[in-house]
């Protein structure tokens, strides 16, 4: 059994005889403590990080499960993006074992996010101060739970959002998490005139892609892309509300400045827009000069709502 929605961590540690965290990566890193989830085992498929103590549990490699193979009650809680890839993986290694994304586990007062740093709380806050309801388009979306900007609000019952995403993989993941959200299966384009880009991709790592060849060669990933479709991010807008978004975030790897460029403003004036920073502080003033003021920063986006 797949886990798709919120499941409180300690009805399932009574729930599981044993408990194994996959992927020792940057989101495990940052999200697990040993103090609140006690896992028993913590396995890293890439072996990168074996032998070493994380937050408080020593990560070993994948040799630790084979004796695991027959158990019943066993729960795999899944840190990286790469889920179907891991997935595919435990069907071999670990078939009976259920799986749930990390992101999913809730422990009584701990801050529910699922953004990297908080910004859907930020999100959220600011907008339902002036909405009982509100509508979202997430361009970028990759992972429709981890890491993500836009799931914090579906969870919570607003339902009314449009996912773009190029990434055949990560749709199929959101129509499983997220069947209410509209899904389109695309990249969103500045150029009108454009039906398809290049698509640059790191096939171990989902999250790093992009369709701007400098940021492809920088990550040294310009050797693995496929050709994908491609629509104007003012027509995904009209195909797909009646009349405009109240939030929009964007995460392109490199090509949010690029389309908030060219959104029309005039036709849709968007309450609250989250995107990655350009170069400089060539944003701040382009959506400055469209009649925002920056409402907060994180690490990785700046966050501006219209006046």
């Amino acid at each position: 059994m797949k886990y798709i929605t919120k499941a409180d961590y300690r009805e399932l540690r009574k729930k599981y005889s044993v408990i194994i965290g996959w992927g020792a990566g940057a989101e495990f890193q940052r999200y697990y403590a040993h103090h609140i989830f006690q896992f028993d085992y913590m396995i890293d498929g890439a072996g990168k990080n074996i032998g070493t103590l994380i937050n408080g549990i020593l990560v070993q490699g994948i040799d630790v499960i084979t004796c695991m193979k027959n158990e019943v009650s066993l729960l795999v809680v899944i840190f990286p993006n790469i889920e179907n890839e891991i997935l595919l993986q435990l069907s071999e290694l670990l078939p009976n074992a259920d799986t749930i994304a990390a992101r999913l586990l809730w422990i009584d007062g701990r801050r529910e996010s699922y953004s990297a740093d908080g910004e859907d709380g930020i999100m959220f806050d600011y907008i339902t101060t002036k909405y009982d309801q509100f509508t979202y388009m997430d361009i970028g979306v990759c992972h429709p739970v981890v890491r993500n900007n836009t799931y914090l609000f579906y969870e919570r019952g607003f339902t009314s959002g449009v996912l773009v995403e190029p990434n055949m993989d990560m749709c199929s993941m959101a129509a499983e998490y997220r069947p209410f959200n509209r899904i389109v299966n695309a990249g969103a384009s500045p150029n009108g005139a454009a039906q398809e880009l290049t698509y640059y991709f790191d096939p171990l790592h989902p999250g790093l892609n992009t369709f701007m060849r400098e940021v492809a060669v920088q990550r040294k990933m310009e050797r693995t892309f496929r050709k994908v479709p491609v629509q104007e991010i003012n027509s995904i807008i009209a195909d797909n509300f009646d009349t405009y978004p109240n939030i929009l975030d964007i995460d392109t790897e490199g090509q949010d400045y690029e389309l908030l460029s060219h959104l029309d403003f005039a036709m849709y004036p968007i309450d609250l827009i989250c995107a990655e920073p350009a170069s400089g502080d060539k944003l701040r003033k382009l959506m400055c000069g469209k009649g925002y003021r920056l409402l907060d920063i994180t690490r990785e986006n700046e966050i501006y709502v219209r006046i």
